[in-house]
């Protein structure tokens, strides 16, 4: 009864304005699956309804997780992988779904994983976690009917940076495949290090490393689409490194925080591969804007201020708005974005969910 009138009142605290929509075209429309924290009241991972006509929401289910701070979905849209960050009493959860209605199922907790997993990603049949407090990553097998297998193994890494406080260990902070499926970078904060692994019939295989300017604390990593170029977010250095993921060769290094807070997050691409959007914590929080010329290369075009702490984003289908997780806010606030200057605007557009720091959908 509690949950349901907790659904209830998120879905009636929705903030209504004017927006700017996607057309009139239905599949821009889509169901958005959500992370949080669930230090404050969070029942774990939510299900909301996002409306590309006017880019309001509304929560449609929940599935009880601890900390699920990040997640992806299955191909086939039956199963919700998420990380449940919790030290090291972490694990990984494999969750019943169905993408066409948004209704959750069965909740599966599958122990084995590093402390404090904080991403997760499908590797071609492999589910791979980034182990941030373990400096590990984690790879686990699916079963026939595409639920998370028992682990098959644990990749410690070794080392530090510079930094005595954030970077005295390895804290593997992203898993990212590359959009062919041909390999998998994994950025190493700790020790300002990307591991490149390949993907093939034997799994997820570590095959070479690349080692960044010191002190920069990568992050988050995005594909380019079609290719092996790829860009970087340094959280502590607050700066974007372009790289050539099949040479691992450094091509660009560009400013995203002005501030130099040390918090920068999130990384994506518009969905027509024409700008860049990064996000700033801490101070001033907000996504810093790029424009991306023909060779790759960025240039800054705008800043947007955001709620507290924009952890995570998410780009919808359409490319017409940008959703922010403002943690700190307990909110999910809609941006629209031009689709030639690749602006963002305010919409007014928001929901309540407690702790939010992850945005996907199928």
């Amino acid at each position: 009864m509690l949950r349901n009138c907790f659904l209830k009142l998120m879905a009636a605290g929705m903030v209504a304005s004017a927006a700017t929509g996607c057309g009139n075209a239905p599949s821009g429309d889509c169901i958005l699956v959500c992370g949080t924290y669930t230090d404050s009241g969070s029942h774990g991972i939510y299900s909301v309804r996002f409306s590309a006509a006017d880019g309001s929401m509304a929560v449609i289910d929940s599935a009880a997780a601890t900390n699920p701070s990040f997640l992806t979905i299955a191909p086939d849209g039956r199963h919700v992988y998420a990380v449940g960050e919790s030290g090291s009493s972490s694990c990984v959860y494999s969750i019943g779904y169905n993408a066409a209605t948004g209704h959750f199922g069965e909740v599966e907790r599958v122990e084995g994983v590093g402390a404090d997993p904080c991403f997760i990603a499908l590797a071609g049949n492999e589910i791979v976690t980034a182990d941030y407090s373990g400096g590990s990553v984690t790879v686990f097998g699916l079963t026939a009917d595409g639920r998370v297998a028992q682990r098959k193994r644990c990749d410690k890494f070794a080392g530090c940076g510079p930094d005595s406080l954030r970077q005295a260990s390895p804290h593997i902070h992203c898993t990212m495949p590359s959009p062919d499926g041909s390999m998998l970078l994994v950025s190493d904060l700790g020790t300002d290090r990307i591991y490149r692994y390949t993907i093939g019939t034997e799994g997820a295989l570590l095959a070479d490393t690349m080692q960044l300017t010191p002190g920069f604390g990568p992050r988050h990593i995005a594909f380019a689409p079609g290719g092996t170029l790829c860009y970087v977010i340094g959280e502590l250095s607050g700066d974007i490194a372009v790289i050539d993921a099949g040479s691992l060769t450094l091509r660009q290094t560009v400013e995203c925080d002005t501030l130099h807070v040390r918090g920068s997050a999130d990384i994506h691409l518009s969905r027509d591969g024409r700008f860049l959007y990064a996000s700033n914590r801490l101070h001033a929080d907000g996504i810093r804007v790029f424009a991306i010329d023909g060779k790759g290369l960025l240039s800054s075009v705008q800043y947007v201020p955001t709620g507290k702490h924009p952890r995570n984003f998410f780009i919808t289908p359409c490319d017409r708005y940008l959703l922010v997780a403002a943690r700190d806010d307990n909110s999910i606030i809609a941006y629209s974005r031009d689709l030639v200057t690749g602006h963002l605007t305010a919409t007014g557009r928001s929901i309540t969910l407690p702790h939010p720091v992850c945005i996907t959908t199928w």
